[in-house]
């Protein structure tokens, strides 16, 4: 296909320019203006703006069926108390129509790519197929008795072998969920499986101050999960020298900034971690602490909160370069530039919009105004198209969504 006469981002630092893109088997081929090839499919999007495909680097996707469930409740009431117990009631087909839920959310706002980490990950791999997106997925792994709980480790390995590279769209990490459910010997045999499988591990490192005063991150590091990619998510409460620390390791921070203030748990120093050369990309979390899966919402809150001290903090381009290329280089995945031989992953951006007049201004109205995305494609077939899920049944997924959902909760009849 070809897609015209729209305005184009290549990359985060570039300047928008009027560029015709050809595609051809989920790859961008060429780009330049007035291309023509008479057997093509074109798409004239006059009053568009095409970006690279936008990245979310931290969610748990099916959790959109605990949205709205516990509110207004510091962390651990809302974890231990609220979302777990109903963590129980999930199943295959509850997750399996959860996470589409979630992707569709995720595709409406530009999203292309995501990390998952959750429970009944087949279910999320099967859905993450049938839908189109692209994901780094990790089974939730905790320690018990000072080793990776069996049946967990078994699901990931297991996840590994069935999905890992599936439609150059699919790839499988590890994923322990925190220094307080894993266990530092645990940690020593996940750190030795991604080394030797080559995959990344995912983890939730520091969101409170209570993990912060019990664990240290020197030792943490001493387990090996970081020696190959290492994707820490949310890093709250890392102090000057922790940022230090992580600089001699392969590592990629998850901001998550919404989740972080709506749980109470504070403002990460990201800042602070971009000066020490830290690659910095952004995350949601789960639809349970968030409510949205918006990532611009995100960008513009980051931005915002380390605008406090200084305006000049995370200016546009840093944004950008968050939302595109630092998180495939988060998920370990190539991609995040608009440029020949990279997929076809971007997000259309509509200009015909309040919001984004003087169009003169339009890539600094990415970040810091309301951005109306009119389609979102991945390896060059559209997961959205201008209120339209191409992929999937729109009011199937939204039908059984309900009915889980009033399972989930002890309402249906």
């Amino acid at each position: 296909m070809i897609l015209r006469n729209a305005f184009v981002l290549r990359n985060w630092k570039s300047n928008i320019e009027k560029v015709d893109i050809k595609i051809d088997n989920g790859k961008i081929i060429k780009i330049d203006k007035n291309l023509k090839d008479n057997e093509d499919e074109e798409f004239d999007l006059d009053n568009k703006l095409i970006i690279p495909g936008l990245v979310n680097t931290h969610t748990h996707a099916a959790m959109s069926i605990l949205r709205g469930i516990a509110e207004d409740l510091p962390f651990n009431q809302w974890l231990f108390e609220n979302i777990i117990p109903l963590e129980e009631k999930l199943n295959e087909d509850i997750v399996y129509f959860a996470s589409m839920l979630s992707m569709m959310e995720m595709s409406k706002n530009g999203i292309v790519a995501f990390c998952d980490m959750y429970m009944f990950e087949d279910s999320v791999a099967q859905a993450v197929k049938d839908f189109g997106m692209k994901a780094l997925l990790t089974r939730g792994l905790v320690s018990e008795e000072d080793k990776i709980e069996k049946s967990r480790l078994k699901e990931a390995l297991s996840l590994f072998e069935k999905w890992h590279g599936i439609d150059n769209r699919i790839f499988v990490g590890l994923g322990p969920h925190a220094p307080y459910t894993c266990s530092l010997e645990a940690l020593k045999e996940i750190g030795k499986l991604s080394r030797k499988l080559k995959i990344p591990v995912t983890m939730h490192l520091f969101e409170n101050k209570w993990e912060k005063e019990q664990f240290s991150l020197s030792q943490i590091l001493s387990s090996g999960i970081a020696d190959y990619h290492f994707l820490a998510v949310h890093c709250v409460h890392l102090d000057d020298n922790d940022i230090k620390m992580l600089k001699d390791f392969n590592v990629f921070i998850s901001h998550n900034p919404t989740s972080n203030l709506k749980l109470g748990n504070g403002i990460a120093p990201i800042q602070k971690m971009i000066e020490n050369g830290l690659t910095v990309a952004l995350g949601t979390d789960g639809p349970a602490s968030n409510n949205s899966i918006d990532i611009l919402f995100e960008a513009r809150i980051a931005s915002l909160l380390q605008k406090k001290d200084n305006p000049q903090n995370l200016d546009i381009n840093q944004m950008l370069k968050m939302l595109t290329i630092n998180g495939y280089r988060s998920l370990n995945i190539e991609g995040g530039e608009i440029k020949e031989g990279f997929p076809a992953d971007i997000t259309i951006i509509n200009l015909k919009n309040p919001s984004f007049y003087p169009i003169e201004n339009m890539k600094k109205h990415i970040i810091h105004s309301k951005v109306d995305v009119f389609a979102t494609m991945v390896n060059g077939k559209f997961t959205y198209y201008n209120g339209t899920f191409p992929t999937i049944d729109e009011k199937e997924v939204y039908r059984k969504f309900s009915s889980f959902y009033r399972k989930v909760i002890g309402t249906e009849n």
